[in-house]
């Protein structure tokens, strides 16, 4: 398997996490109204900003975009303190972007 699909999924299964917490903080917020405040609204803020930089980046390295490489680059580099789940996130996400991608090599049509 290339190693942009594999970066590709990695972040989209981090954005699904992220969504996933997102959408339990949304329900505690539905369900405790008197709860929502800086202690529910910022995290959901932060939750919202990382699905979104996972979900564009898989999206960039799907298409083995060069932005893509240097951002789950970026992404890896600040999950390794994360010990020890970040840790292994990031030096998977490291291994496979640390060489530069090669570009999709379209496969002629039969005639």
């Amino acid at each position: 398997m290339e190693r942009h699909i594999k970066v590709a999924r990695a972040h989209r299964a981090l954005s699904w996490l992220y969504l996933v917490i997102i959408a339990l903080l949304v329900v505690l917020m539905v369900s405790q109204p008197d709860a929502i405040g800086p202690a529910t609204v910022g995290p959901l803020i932060l939750m919202s900003a990382l699905f979104l930089a996972h979900h564009m980046t898989a999206r960039g390295a799907r298409q083995s975009r060069p932005w893509a490489r240097r951002c789950s680059i970026v992404i890896s580099v600040l999950l390794l303190p994360g010990f020890p789940i970040g840790t292994l996130i990031g030096v998977y996400l490291l291994c496979n972007t640390w060489r530069p991608w090669q570009a999709d090599v379209a496969v002629p049509a039969a005639a």
